[in-house]
């Protein structure tokens, strides 16, 4: 069976959805709908404060950050961030699954 784009694009929503609410729950539940830089470089998978900042000056940041008139720091959306973090996990096949099992994505 060949698919084309908008069908394997039908087919990663399809995937993505269930993971992205499972993410989004679990993030706004500990974040709120605000992510602050100082907890969005540990998400996002930096090492260091240092590390995100760099990527900040290099515009490798992959999901959009705001500021808010009167509040320090940057800020991004708990849900670009939870659809951000699924679609890296969905985009690579699982290699550790148990013998017959087969990934979803």
């Amino acid at each position: 069976m060949h698919l084309n784009a908008t069908d394997h694009n039908m087919m990663t929503l399809t995937h993505t959805e269930p993971l992205v609410q499972e993410l989004q729950e679990t993030l706004t539940r500990l974040y709120g709908p605000l992510l602050a830089s100082r907890d969005l470089w540990k998400l996002l998978g930096f090492n260091t404060p240092a590390a995100y900042r760099q990527a900040r000056l290099r515009h490798r940041i992959p999901v959009v950050e705001f500021e808010i008139e009167g509040r320090r720091g940057r800020f991004a959306l708990t849900q670009e961030v939870a659809r951000w973090l699924a679609e890296q996990r969905l985009a690579i096949p699982q290699t550790n699954l148990p013998k017959g099992e087969k990934d979803m994505t």
